[in-house]
């Protein structure tokens, strides 16, 4: 009868094991596996985007510095006379030639070509020196637009270099002629030293992706061709089994594209490998796991398991945990005198909670017997007749304003409406006003969509007398503000005062929970009132004066309406 049960258990222990060994250990390591790729890729993109940039960025503002020459030189009027067909000296066009692009000599070629295509003047070597025509190709296209033209020449057989860019010069309302910029590879060498890292390569290319330049690695590899054609195929730039990685960024100023070749961050065979050692380590773990599982499998752990959890349990709290008892052994017998024991401790816990609670209302009922508040009622109103016979208000007022402050405080009910609050302590505050003249002034800052709210009663007013009796002791006449706002769910009561603050020790002692002294006992009270109803979270806080002067203190507390709806 027992080695059924036995084997049964074994396999749901064997299971256990194998899920809180095998699954977390698998989610783990795919987990490492995929942010490792991701963190590779990540890094690698962002270095191929920086060298982008650095390549783009310089590029362009080499362009751009061209396209400034090529315009001043459109201005020259030396220049233009050389281009109109005026006799002009050889030696004074190629000074001004030579001094417009003197800042960028080592980085472009400038040539002039009068309205014909034929050269005129170059600052290029003598092997570079070539007519163009002015009927197709770049002086055509530059011929019709007043802007700057760029035509890729690397593959056309000329010696002019890699790139030129041709502006058409106009004099008179007629064309006279063309400046021209060249950049050979020597050119776009120097533009790129040290812009992108070892073992990447970078080729440009114009808008119809054939190779303008490429550095000399690439050279032989025709990869403008490749690249075109997985283009048009809808393909990844690398093909399969290539361990490169490509990045392409469009450089605004010439609309040619900046393609960077980069080698993948971890090879395909090291992630086969990974990926193979992370199977033989799982298939261990799972051996392993099994023969854990195995060796713990006994009749007698699931019982003590059970028991120590159920005996945590008590011992945080839960005197509702029972033990299942599933034989007739001492560990079963065991098991049930934990249950007996369980239940008797519930059981006199309730009656000693019951008792402390009948206790309580009799020591409230005795004290209001003691108390017979239509005594006090009485002879307040009978002051209050009394000020108003021999005409001394204040003691009319002051009779008022506490006999309705006690006869709210002593009503029935722990929660009242923001509204009455307020109303109460205004009562407050007038009596304090007639017994401290001058003192302080107060005002309140209150929407009225929040007069409805539902908070613990006599939550302001501890907090407003603290200010009174102990913010305004230097004899500095000072500003009591009470307001009130919401944010989301939560109502947020500041109570602030300009006066001269509370003192530091005071105030470590209050945030340290220090046993409560008399002079802030209000704050004492308040503070565990609101922590017993709403929270450890929801006690006093004390916020930094708005004047820089003072003391503030904020009260939050979920709002509830009045009718149990919560906002």
């Amino acid at each position: 009868m027992k080695q059924p049960f036995r084997s049964s258990f074994r396999r749901k222990l064997t299971a256990a094991f194998l899920a809180v060994g095998v699954v977390p250990l698998l989610i783990c390591v795919v987990l490492m596996l995929n942010v490792f790729q991701l963190f590779l890729a990540r890094s690698t993109e962002d270095a191929a985007a920086t060298q982008l940039a650095a390549v783009t960025e310089d590029m362009g503002g080499l362009l751009s510095s061209c396209e400034d020459v090529m315009r001043q030189l459109g201005r020259h009027d030396r220049i233009l006379r050389a281009l109109n067909g005026a006799g002009q000296n050889s030696q004074t066009v190629y000074s001004a030639l030579y001094a417009a692009a003197s800042p960028l000599l080592r980085e472009a070629d400038f040539s002039l070509y009068d309205a014909r295509g034929c050269l005129l003047y170059t600052t290029a070597t003598a092997s570079a020196k070539a007519d163009l025509s002015t009927t197709w190709g770049l002086l055509a296209a530059a011929g019709g637009t007043s802007g700057v033209v760029y035509r890729n020449v690397s593959s056309g057989g000329t010696a002019a270099g890699c790139m030129q860019a041709a502006r058409a010069v106009r004099s008179g309302g007629h064309l006279a002629g063309y400046v021209v910029v060249s950049l050979n590879s020597g050119h776009f060498r120097r533009l790129l030293e040290g812009k992108y890292g070892a073992g990447s390569d970078v080729i440009i290319l114009d808008a119809f992706w054939d190779e303008v330049y490429a550095t000399p690695t690439l050279q032989n590899e025709a990869l403008a061709a490749t690249l075109r054609q997985r283009l048009l195929a809808g393909q990844e730039l690398a093909g399969d089994g290539e361990n490169v990685l490509y990045h392409v960024v469009r450089e605004e100023v010439s609309g040619f594209y900046v393609v960077l070749r980069q080698p993948k961050p971890v090879a395909d065979w090291v992630m086969r490998l990974l990926y193979l050692i992370t199977t033989l380590s799982i298939l261990l773990c799972l051996g392993l796991c099994l023969a854990v599982s195995m060796a713990f499998s006994r009749q007698v752990f699931r019982p003590i398991r059970s028991l120590n959890s159920a005996m945590a349990a008590v011992e945080g709290g839960d005197l509702d945990v029972r033990v299942e008892v599933t034989g007739t052994d001492e560990l079963s017998q065991l098991a049930g005198r934990f249950n007996r024991m369980t239940e008797r401790l519930k059981t006199n816990l309730t009656d000693s909670i019951r008792q402390q609670q009948e206790l309580g209302d009799a020591q409230i009922r005795m004290m209001q017997a003691q108390l017979n508040p239509h005594f006090l009622y009485n002879t307040l109103d009978t002051l209050k007749w009394m000020g108003k016979i021999h005409r001394i208000p204040e003691v009319a007022t002051i009779s008022a304003d506490l006999a309705d402050i006690l006869r709210r405080s002593i009503s029935a009910g722990e929660f009242v409406r923001l509204e009455d609050e307020l109303h109460l302590l205004e009562r407050y505050v007038e009596i304090q006003k007639i017994r401290f003249a001058g003192k302080f002034e107060f005002r309140t800052e209150v929407d009225d969509s929040l007069l409805d709210v539902l908070l613990p009663k006599l939550m302001l007013q501890p907090l407003v007398e603290n200010a009174i009796i102990h913010g305004f002791e230097d004899g500095v006449p000072g500003e009591i503000t009470v307001s009130a706002a919401c944010a989301g769910d939560e109502l947020f009561l500041t109570v602030e005062d300009n006066g001269c603050g509370m003192p530091p020790e005071s105030l470590r002692r209050f945030r340290e929970q220090t046993a409560p002294t008399d002079r802030h006992l209000g704050l004492y009270n308040v503070d565990a009132i609101l922590r017993l109803h709403y929270g450890a979270d929801h006690g006093l806080k004390f916020l930094p004066p708005s004047g820089g002067r003072g003391t503030r203190i904020r009260i939050a507390i979920p709002i509830t309406r009045q009718g149990g709806t919560a906002s």
